[in-house]
């Protein structure tokens, strides 16, 4: 539903998440992220639905996935509390635009949503997109500085072994990931230990950080706008200035650098 050029920001992480404070950061990503881009009232957003059982005719997601959408009426601390303790392997909150029928509008339709995957034989998934068309066509700097400060924030609650923000046109897999040939699961089994891609925010976790060279050697020698040390080892790098300004010549020496914790 959403158009293939989306700004995605996501999370991985090995870590048991504390759940409560975890329902309290998606309350935030959503009032501050999301819910300011859609170009409607929230009452005209998909209201709660629970048991999806997919269809031809609605195929929300794979089988055997649970979805939940919640609309603002429900959008509480408390419903997502309990969302979070009853579905605790698949949370996805999306808002799209319907059309007359009550159906996910698909031609010139927008969409947003947050994704929580917990399996456990992968790392948690945070993942929060956002069709670039919802933004005008330009991405403010104001705006920027708010995912990267919630990607921050998310970082360090989820103990995340890495994660980034992009213009994604991939999907599920990164740009990287793509042209190396590597499969979903490979990535997923060693995201503490191998990076995801080189992108406009990069977040290491603390093995990547080691196989590095360290904090240190991090913050003295990437090549990138900005290096953050977040402590407990994860240091988050910001390639430009701008995420919808980077460079080939950036990427590639922020490919160099990163070589040794790339597939």
């Amino acid at each position: 539903m959403s158009p293939p050029h989306v700004v995605r920001m996501e999370l991985d992480t090995f870590s048991v998440v504390d759940r409560p404070a975890l329902a309290t950061w998606f309350g935030d990503v959503f009032t501050d992220l999301l819910a300011p881009l859609c170009p409607a009232s929230v009452s005209e957003l998909v209201a709660v639905a629970r048991g999806y059982q997919p269809s031809d005719t609605t195929p929300w997601g794979p089988p055997g996935y649970a979805r939940l959408l919640l609309s603002s009426g429900d959008f509480t601390l408390q419903s997502w509390s309990a969302a979070l303790s009853d579905l605790p392997s698949f949370l996805r909150v999306q808002l799209v635009q319907l059309d007359s029928q009550g159906l996910p509008l698909v031609d010139g339709g927008w969409c947003a949503e947050i994704l929580l995957k917990d399996d456990p034989s992968f790392p948690h998934q945070i993942v929060v997109t956002a069709a670039r068309s919802l933004f005008g066509g330009w991405i403010s700097h104001v705006v920027q500085q708010k995912w990267l400060a919630a990607f921050r924030s998310g970082a360090t609650l989820a103990r995340a072994c890495g994660g980034w923000i992009t213009l994604d046109r991939v999907g599920v897999r990164t740009a990287h990931e793509v042209a190396a040939g590597v499969g979903l699961d490979e990535s997923l089994f060693t995201a503490a230990e191998v990076a995801r891609g080189p992108h406009w925010a990069t977040l290491l976790g603390p093995r990547q950080v080691a196989a590095l060279g360290g904090v240190q050697q991090v913050c003295a020698s990437a090549p990138c706008h900005a290096v953050e040390d977040l402590g407990g080892g994860r240091i988050l790098l910001q390639l430009t200035e701008h995420l919808d300004d980077v460079p080939p010549d950036a990427l590639n020496e922020l490919v160099k650098f990163l070589r040794p914790v790339l597939h």
